[in-house]
Order: structure tokens, then C-alpha cells, then sequence
């Protein structure tokens, strides 16, 4: 085992910018900007960690800027943004398809996105609320390759520059309405869901799009009690999401030979009822 002495007195910054102008019968244009830096933390020097040359700072801008509308009954804000990740650090495990064999590389690549979210906030009477948000977006990897060479002396690489970042959907809607039937008697729904997400690199194996349903009662009994009936996934829906291991190397032209077959991922948790209860003293 080697061991190093890592000594680095750097200055992690960060700086945002806010600003809102009122049209006028309840128009408003709205914009923000934010600038957060950081160095490579201790733990991203295990294994292939970076090198001496490789240490530089990691820069995350995001600018947003859109229009809001509000009145008794809604609250509406529709924002463009972009927003990036330079130097970004990753030990990536590369396996051989069809064989157990793998290599760690070291990746220090780039990730933008621009995107468009609209969300709003209704209040049609008394009791009664509804939010619901829509997202555009689509992350793309930048300078993204990576080779290995495995013990036959085959060389294989990936590129992924302006690929979809995998595990991020492109489009995810939300939907909340509530309704009061008494100040402290709440009835509850929340839907989810999310775009088609890519399971490995290369944008070769996906797992579809998929909802996510919860709902529930909560009731505050008195000042001191409060107990809670919550449903999950109450419509029974199917779906995965997460990646697939051992997949980075399978390309688009290649996925076909893996259908039918087993992978895993992250899947949906089943029909569940939960109670809970809470007690202030």
C-alpha cells in the first residue's frame, strides 16, 4: 500500500446574484445567477485518483431567467437555465461485454445542460391546492473518453461527448393537489414522472418512463398528537431506474444482443401502506 502526504490550502468560492422586476398586474420578470467552486475532495484521491497536474478547481455556474405571474388564486413562475459542471471527477469501472473482467479509469470531464421549468401554484377556493411542474432538459457529457486494455490485449474505449447523462430523465412532471378539510385534517396526492433514463454511457440500454404515485391522510389530532396514513406507489406501477452494471462499454449497435436478457437496476417499490404517529411533548 503507498501512502502520500496531501497538503492543498485553496479557496473554495461561491457568489449569487438575485434580481426581480415588476411589470405590473401581477407580471414580473425574475433572473438569478450562481458561481460555486470547489477543489477535489480527500476522498477523490483513493485508488486513480487525480495527479498533481490533474488537480484543478471544479466550477458549477447556473443562470436562470424567466417571467412570474401571481394573483389570489395562482402563483406561476416559467424559468430558462443553464447550468455546468467543469472538471468533474470519476473512477469509472469499464467491463469487458460478456465477461467478468474490468479496469478503473480515471475521468475528469464536463457536464451542461439547458432546461426549461414551469411551475405553478393554484389555490381555486377555500382549502383546495394544486402544484404542478413541468422540466425540459437535457445534460450532456463534454470531453468524456476513456480506453482500457484488458489481459488479452484487446484495447476499448468510450465516448460519450454529447451524450444524455445517464440516470437523469430529460422530462419529469409533478403533480400535487391537496385539499383541507379542516385546519388540521389534510388530504393528500403526489404523482411523478420521469422521462425515459439512460442505464449505461453510451446511450445504448434505457429503462422507459415511469410514475411514481404516493398519497395520504394527515391529521393533527390536537397540539401534542399527530398521526399519518401514507400510500405508496398506490396505482401499482411498474418501472426501474438507476444503471446497469458492468454495461459502459455496450454501444448502441451492440444492445440488441442483450435483449432478453437479466440486468438489474433500481426498481419501484411495491403497493405499501404505511401509519405513522407522532407525539409532542
Amino acid at each position: 500500500m503507498k501512502v502520500e502526504n496531501v497538503l492543498k490550502n485553496k479557496l473554495n468560492y461561491a457568489l449569487a446574484f438575485r434580481g426581480r422586476y415588476d411589470i405590473g398586474w401581477g407580471l414580473g420578470l425574475t433572473a438569478d445567477a450562481t458561481v460555486a467552486t470547489r477543489y477535489p475532495r480527500i476522498n477523490e484521491y483513493a485508488g486513480t485518483g487525480p495527479t498533481e497536474a490533474q488537480y484543478k478547481r471544479v466550477t458549477i455556474p447556473l443562470v436562470r431567467a424567466g417571467v412570474t405571474y401571481r394573483n389570489k388564486w395562482i402563483d406561476l413562475t416559467s424559468m430558462f437555465s443553464y447550468i455546468g459542471k467543469t472538471n468533474n471527477i470519476d473512477q469509472q469501472n469499464l467491463t469487458r461485454p460478456g465477461s467478468t473482467e474490468s479496469k478503473t479509469v480515471l475521468l475528469i470531464y464536463d457536464i451542461q445542460t439547458i432546461g426549461w421549468t414551469t411551475s405553478v401554484e393554484l389555490t381555486p377556493f377555500k382549502g383546495a391546492h394544486l402544484h404542478a411542474l413541468l422540466t425540459l432538459q437535457k445534460p450532456t457529457y463534454k470531453n468524456y473518453n476513456a480506453s482500457v486494455t484488458f489481459s488479452d490485449g484487446q484495447t476499448m474505449g468510450v465516448d460519450a461527448n454529447g451524450m444524455v447523462v445517464k440516470e437523469i430523465p430529460q422530462t419529469i412532471i409533478e403533480l400535487d393537489p391537496s385539499y383541507n378539510l379542516t385546519d388540521g385534517l389534510r388530504l393528500w396526492l403526489s404523482f411523478r414522472y420521469f422521462g425515459r433514463t439512460y442505464a449505461n454511457l453510451q446511450e445504448a440500454l434505457y429503462f422507459n418512463g415511469r410514475w411514481e404515485t404516493f398519497g395520504g391522510v394527515n391529521w393533527d389530532v390536537n397540539k401534542r398528537l399527530s398521526l399519518s396514513v401514507t400510500l405508496v406507489n398506490f396505482l401499482n406501477q411498474k418501472g426501474a431506474s438507476g444503471t446497469i452494471s458492468g454495461s459502459e462499454l455496450i454501444s448502441k449497435d451492440e444492445a440488441s444482443k442483450y435483449a432478453g436478457n437479466i440486468m438489474s437496476g433500481s426498481y419501484l417499490r411495491p403497493f405499501t401502506v404505511e401509519f405513522g404517529a407522532t407525539l409532542k411533548f
